[in-house]
C-alpha cells in the first residue's frame, strides 16, 4: 500500500496554520496593548480634568492654568493618536484572521484529501479480505468435495 502521497504537505499546511495563528495573537497583544495605553491615557486626562476643577474652587494663578491646560491638551492628542494606533491595529488582526481563516481552509482541504485516501484503503482492505476469505472458503470447499468423492 502506497503511503498518503500530500502527507508532507499536509504537515507544512497544519505548521503554516500554527504561524499564522501566533501571529494573530501577537497582533491582538499589540492591539490590547494600545487600548490599554489609551484607557491608561484617558484616566490621566480625567484626573487632571478633576484637579483643574479643585483649582478653580480653590483659586488659581493663570500660570498655573496654562500648564494644566497645555498638559491636558497634549493628552487629549495622545489620546487621538492612540485611537488611530487602534483603528489601524484592528485593521492589521481583521487582515490576520483572514490568513488564519484561508490558511485553515487549505489545511481542510488535504485533511479532506486524507480521510478520502484513508475510505479507499480501508476499502480495499475489505475488498482485499474479502478475496481472501472467498479464496479460503472456495478451496475448504473444493477440498471437502474431493474428500467425500474419494470415500465413496
Amino acid at each position: 500500500m502506497e503511503r498518503f502521497r500530500f502527507e508532507q504537505l499536509l504537515k507544512i499546511k497544519t505548521q503554516f496554520e500554527e504561524i499564522k495563528k501566533s501571529e494573530l495573537a501577537k497582533q491582538n497583544q499589540i492591539l490590547n496593548e494600545y487600548i490599554a495605553k489609551k484607557l491608561e491615557l484617558e484616566e490621566n486626562a480625567k484626573k487632571v480634568k478633576e484637579d483643574l476643577k479643585s483649582l478653580c474652587l480653590n483659586g488659581f494663578s493663570p500660570q498655573q492654568m496654562k500648564v494644566y491646560s497645555q498638559f491636558l491638551s497634549m493628552l487629549k492628542k495622545r489620546v487621538d493618536v492612540q485611537n488611530q494606533l487602534i483603528y489601524y491595529q484592528q485593521i492589521r488582526v481583521e487582515e490576520k484572521k483572514k490568513e488564519v481563516i484561508e490558511s485553515m481552509i487549505e489545511k481542510k482541504k488535504f485533511e479532506k484529501l486524507k480521510e478520502k485516501y484513508l475510505i479507499n484503503l480501508m476499502n480495499e482492505i475489505k475488498q482485499l479480505e474479502n478475496k481472501e476469505l472467498d479464496r479460503v472458503v472456495s478451496y475448504k470447499i473444493y477440498k471437502g468435495i474431493g474428500d467425500r468423492s474419494g470415500r465413496d
